[in-house]
């Protein structure tokens, strides 16, 4: 995949917290003097975050090139969907962090930059796992985060502990997973013809994003008539054989898994073949990336319609692919995330001051009237997204392309 640095300034963090995040910076800030600086209108500083290493490196990778291209079309005056005309675009500088779709590295990220004061905004987390663990120090440090990929529903529930931590915070361009149980176990039943009496194994990788969603949509599936074979697996174990052959040996008809490792997704579907299961296999959308799971037939769950398939991305789209190379979709919404972050910014420097406590604000009240994802986008008190997309479901094709098959 092509890498273009210089998309924008990338703006160096003090040296404490470049010395806490040195590994995950990725070349995206060098070391700076560490002088406290207040937030600026003139240049506003705000971190892009991924998993640009690690198991979930290609998703990471490209959401971090729909973050930079979003942020040199904003600092380029180019159109952007669901910007107003008569908008004000303050400048904007980025630092980024690797987090590995680890925990605690997003909780090191975290720490270095509620340390850093001239730091007014964050995309991410992108995993519903760092969120739990580095959103808490983000939210006590005053910042608006916004997600392009975490679905857990609990970070959107402000009584839940995960709700309370990030206090109102926590937003996402993305639906939750409660919408995504209900897409997949629809899906299933209704199309793919799995019946009452027939059984489906449900597989977690035992974290925060799998877990809950899995057993949501198990018990959905109870309801529904259907035998669930509930099974959890971490995600660094990656033999699949004795689950395979249980799978065949139970008869099932269906196998839905929720990882966040799409490579996973790849190896359980090919030991589930050469077990010789012949039913349906559905990934969530953690499994969503056309460069590691390939297994034609199966089908993936998405939070985001084919960006390529919408007629007015398509310059976008060409751009894109011109920088950087090809897509694998996941990616797109963090532009629409980082577009939330800039328009709540500009709104906040209307009178030539910021702070993370205005932006805070702001954010509660962005709206476009339509975006990227091909749909208008805003959020809802709790930080979910209102407007937007519900979950789309794909068919890998022979030539491993993913085919969309009922849109959200």
């Amino acid at each position: 995949m092509k890498r273009r640095t210089g998309l924008a300034t990338a703006v160096a963090l003090g040296a404490t917290a470049a010395a806490a995040i040195a590994a995950t910076v990725g070349g995206g800030a060098s070391p700076a003097s560490g002088a406290a600086l207040a937030p600026s209108c003139k240049n506003a500083l705000i971190a892009l975050t991924g998993p640009y290493t690690g198991p979930a490196a290609s998703a990471g990778i490209d959401q971090r090139n729909w973050g930079r291209l979003f942020i040199d079309y904003w600092n380029g005056k180019k159109a952007i969907p669901g910007v107003p005309k008569g908008m004000k675009r303050v400048h904007l500088s980025r630092v980024e962090g690797d987090t590995q779709l680890n925990p605690q590295v997003a909780a090191t990220v975290a720490t270095s930059y509620a340390s850093n004061s001239s730091l007014l905004a964050v995309n991410g987390f992108s995993g519903s796992q760092e969120n739990v663990a580095g959103g808490p120090i983000l939210s006590k440090a005053g910042f608006a985060f916004v997600s392009g990929s975490a679905t857990r529903s609990s970070l959107t529930v402000p009584t839940s502990a995960d709700g309370k931590g990030l206090k109102g915070h926590f937003f996402r361009v993305v639906p939750n997973d409660n919408f995504q149980a209900a897409v997949d176990v629809t899906f299933l039943i209704k199309k793919l013809g799995i019946k009452k009496g027939n059984t489906v194994m449900t597989l977690d990788s035992a974290e925060a994003y799998s877990v809950p969603l899995v057993s949501l949509a198990s018990s959905l599936l109870r309801k529904a008539g259907v035998k669930v074979d509930r099974q959890s697996q971490p995600a660094t174990q990656t033999d699949f054989t004795s689950l395979a052959g249980k799978a065949v040996a139970e008869g099932a008809k269906g196998v839905l898994f929720a990882t966040q490792v799409a490579s996973n997704a790849q190896l359980f579907s090919e030991q589930l073949k050469a077990a010789g299961y012949k039913g349906k296999i559905i990934g969530t959308d953690g499994t969503f990336d056309s460069s590691q799971f390939k297994f034609p037939g199966a089908y993936i769950s998405s939070f985001s319609l084919d960006v390529t398939k919408i007629k007015a991305d398509a310059p976008i789209v060409a751009d894109f692919t011109r920088r950087f190379g090809k897509t694998i979709n996941f990616g797109v919404p963090s532009w629409v995330a980082v577009q939330a972050i800039a328009m709540s910014i500009s709104k906040s420097c209307a009178d030539g001051k910021v702070s993370r406590a205005e932006v805070l604000k702001n954010m509660k009240s962005v709206t476009m009237g339509h975006s990227l994802l091909g749909k208008p986008v805003s959020f809802l008190k709790t930080g979910d997204v209102k407007g937007g997309i519900s979950f789309s479901i794909f068919q890998i094709q022979e030539d491993h392309s993913y085919k969309l098959v009922q849109a959200g």
